[in-house]
């Protein structure tokens, strides 16, 4: 246990490991506010994943694009608890895998497949340009989706000539408590929140979409141009940077990178506040 962070609030905004995230804050002494912005639902319940892989099967893919590798994984495990896993597993082999990132890589690898190239950018957008650079015309694509698909990349590829079919292992939805998220809001705008961290892209386009509708967007953006933005990666951080904000952003995107860049960046602050007081 540290003082580090004594005096400072900190949000955490994601649904996912939320409480490992607050813990590590409050062992440096801040307090923390988490509070949940949109909300990740699995869909191993749903029949719609079984659909979507026997649609698939239907169209066994050349070419397969992972987005995460937490999505193929649970895509996998919901499907291997059926008569479909072998012939999930046969078609996935058959064909050429594209992926996001080097987490999507790994996940690949340890599921027994190899991998036939990684996007230059950890974007969805760039792993579309990497196959539409490979060639998918005439060709059975398989996109593993995350959170919420962009429908114009769908698009791009069924215009050069691809048969896409979508699987979604997990979608966001609003937050069981959005009351907490509203209260996120007016206390960033209220100057009460010191840092507020995101471990994914939606969870921040939610919590502007939700200040949006109560018409306090502005507000909102002026209020994080003052304070400590923390992204866990680049692709968490393009809509902050499209909003004109400079979020840190970790060298390797994992959640224990951001939380020590966030208490050093607050630390040093801390420092030169103590130092500007003494003078």
């Amino acid at each position: 246990m540290s003082e580090i962070l004594v005096g400072k609030t900190i949000a955490v905004t994601a649904s996912r490991r939320a409480e490992e995230q607050a813990a590590a804050f409050e062992r440096h002494g801040a307090f923390v506010i988490a509070a949940p912005t949109v909300r990740i639902v699995k869909t191993e319940d749903d029949a719609l994943l079984l659909d979507e892989t026997r649609q698939v099967l239907e169209h066994p893919p050349q070419l397969v694009l992972v987005t995460t590798g937490n999505g193929l994984k649970g895509w996998l495990e919901t499907v291997d608890k059926t008569e479909l896993g072998a012939p999930l597993r046969e078609a996935l082999a058959s064909a050429q895998i594209l992926v996001r990132g080097a987490k999507g890589r790994g996940a690949v690898r340890s599921l027994g497949f190899e991998d036939s190239g990684v996007a230059a950018e950890e974007t969805t957008e760039s792993l579309v340009e990497l196959a539409m650079e490979r060639g998918v015309a005439e060709k059975n694509v398989t996109i593993q989706q995350h959170g919420k698909p962009d429908p114009a990349l769908v698009n791009a590829l069924e215009r050069a000539g691809a048969t896409v079919v979508q699987i979604h292992p997990n979608r966001w939805e609003d937050p069981k408590e959005p009351a907490k998220a509203e209260a996120l809001i007016d206390s960033v705008i209220a100057g009460e929140v010191d840092a507020i961290t995101f471990t994914a892209a939606p969870a921040f386009e939610a919590m502007m979409h939700r200040a949006e509708a109560t018409g306090k967007r502005h507000a909102l953006v002026g209020a994080l141009r003052h304070m400590t933005v923390a992204a866990v990666g680049p692709v968490t951080a393009e809509p902050m940077l499209a909003l004109g904000l400079e979020p840190l952003v970790p060298e390797r995107s994992r959640m224990g990178a951001m939380i020590k860049q966030v208490v050093a960046h607050l630390q040093c602050e801390g420092s030169q506040d103590a130092g500007f007081e003494r003078s």
